[in-house]
This record gives C-alpha cells, structure tokens and sequence, in this order.
C-alpha cells in the first residue's frame, strides 16, 4: 500500500461518521473503524457490518434496527445506484435500550473510480434532533403557566376528535374563563395577577393527569380542557371539582370578593356528520351561558348523536 493510500485509510477511520463503500449490487467492499465499532457496540453480528455482505439486504433485516423504514432507505439506495439521483439522504431513529438516538444516511457515487462504487454514510444527528424536540415543545406551551397554548389545543383536538369519530367514543370539550379577571388584576396588579393564573393553571394540570386528556391557556384569562374518552356525566364531574377547587384558592380581592371562574362543557359522541368546530361552538354556548347567569357556575350541552 503506497503512502497516501495508508494516509487515506487513516483519514477514514479518524472520522466519527460510519462509513461503507458498496458496489453496484449493494455489497460491501470496503468500513472504517467507526461502521465496525458501531456494529459492535449495537450486538450486530459480522454479518451486517462485514465486508462482503450485501448493506441492501441490510437495511431490510429487522435485527438492523430500521426495518420499520427499510422501504424507504431500499428505494433511495436502489435510486442512487441506477442514477436515478445522485445522492439521497435519509434521517431515521435508532434508539438504544438507554439513549434516544438519531441518524442521518447519506449516499452517492465515488466519483473517478472505473468501476461503479457508492459510499454509504451513517451520522450521528442526536443533539439537532433533541434541540429540534425541545423547541418544538417550547412552541407548543404557554410560558407563564407550563400548560399548552392555542396552537397546541388545536392539533391535541384535531386528533382526538378523529380518534373519537372512528372509535364512536365520548369526548368533551370545557373552556373556563376566570371571573372579572381584569378587577382583580387591575386592584392587586400584573404579578398577582399572573400568579393567579398560574394557580389556576395548577388546578386544570392536576384534573388532566390521563394521556388522552389536555388542560391549555388559550389566552389571557381564558382556558380549556380536552377530555378523551369522557361521556357529560365524567365531563361534569371534573368540571366541577376544577370550579370547586379554584374558589378554594381563596383569591380575595376588592376587599371580600373571591376569585371564581365560569364553566362551559360540551360532550358528544361525533358520527362523522360533526366537525370539532361544532364541538367548539357548542363548548362557547355552554361557557355564555354559564357567564350570563350569574358567573361562578357550571353549564353543559351533551350530544349523544348530532345529525
């Protein structure tokens, strides 16, 4: 081996990127030291990291780890070694039993080579990955009380909703607005009042402990609930310890005056005919109603079906 060839296998496995060179028919010619390492540490047999196997065959084997996206890996390889594109890229997970991880395969031809090889290469994009997960959850939440923010409830609802059609099950929506809110804000000023809706946005979390459930900040003083799985009779009962437990709090004001918050729950059972705008609709109705007759009180609208 001349000494720039040994220069060129050194540079290869200094990189942290696994890399392979296949031929034209998917098989392994040449790995450096991090694609063997990474088979290794991953209990992957010879088979799946030596030279001489076929990568192809590889990323369809369930004990690679990415069989749930093997299609799509196949189909990019295959594209690139007809020339049907020049490189193809791929980000897929491949969680360990201890750690979430990502990766990012990339594939292209070697170029001035007389004979067709391609070079495969595995990099690890974790940290970008958990930077983007934890962005994209910042976005999804309110900063001041930890719960979800509009953009949140509309997704969480959207889904559940759909969920609720195909499965013919309950689901309930309650939105809770905080009564004569600007006074009290206004009397004991902005840090009390944002400590109050902290307070209550403590009181929504502890009612919305099941996954299939979402307590949000709509905006201001206004809240919501989403209740999966939740007929009008469940739907009251939580409505109620929620109305219960904020004047509990015992958030006086204007002298005497305790805090209280308004209530209005919708419950169906959607047949397909309905939208969850007709959910929100009737949620807004309930809440109205719950305002217009005296504040502090609960008001519910149930459909069981709705043509």
């Amino acid at each position: 081996m001349s000494e720039l060839a040994a220069l060129h296998t050194q540079v290869l496995n200094s990189l942290d990127e696994q890399v392979a060179v296949i031929d034209e028919n998917g098989v392994i010619v040449d790995v450096n030291t991090a694609w063997r390492k990474f088979g290794i540490e991953n209990g992957l047999s010879e088979d799946f990291t030596s030279i001489g196997c076929n990568y192809l065959d590889v990323c369809s084997s369930p004990e690679a780890g990415v069989d749930s996206l093997a299609g799509e890996a196949r189909q990019g390889i295959a594209d690139v070694i007809q020339g049907k594109r020049d490189t193809f890229y791929h980000e897929y997970p491949c969680h360990s039993p201890t750690q979430k991880r990502w990766y990012m395969m990339r594939i292209s031809r070697v170029k001035g080579t007389e004979k067709r090889f391609f070079v495969v290469s595995h990099r690890d994009i974790t940290q970008r990955k958990l930077a983007e997960d934890t962005a994209n959850q910042l976005a999804m939440l309110d900063p001041l009380t930890g719960l979800g923010n509009r953009r949140y409830f509309n997704g969480f609802l959207e889904r559940e909703f759909q969920r609720s059609v195909r499965n013919r099950s309950p689901i309930s929506l309650v939105e809770i607005d905080v009564d004569h809110f600007k006074e009290y804000n206004d009397q004991l000023g902005h840090p009390a009042g944002d400590e109050c809706l902290i307070k209550v946005g403590d009181v929504l979390r502890e009612a919305t402990r099941r996954p299939g459930d979402l307590a949000v900040r709509l905006g201001g003083d206004e809240f919501a609930l989403i209740l999966s799985d939740t007929d009008a009779e469940g739907s009251r009962k939580i409505s109620e310890i929620i109305r219960k437990s904020v004047s509990d709090l015992r958030l006086v004001y204007d002298g005497s005056r305790m805090l209280t918050v308004s209530v209005g729950v919708a419950s169906m059972i959607p047949d397909g005919q309905q939208t969850r705008e007709f959910l929100l609709e009737q949620a807004d109705k309930a809440l109205y109603r719950a305002k217009s007759a005296g504040r502090n009180r609960l008001v519910e609208i149930g459909f069981s079906r709705q043509a």
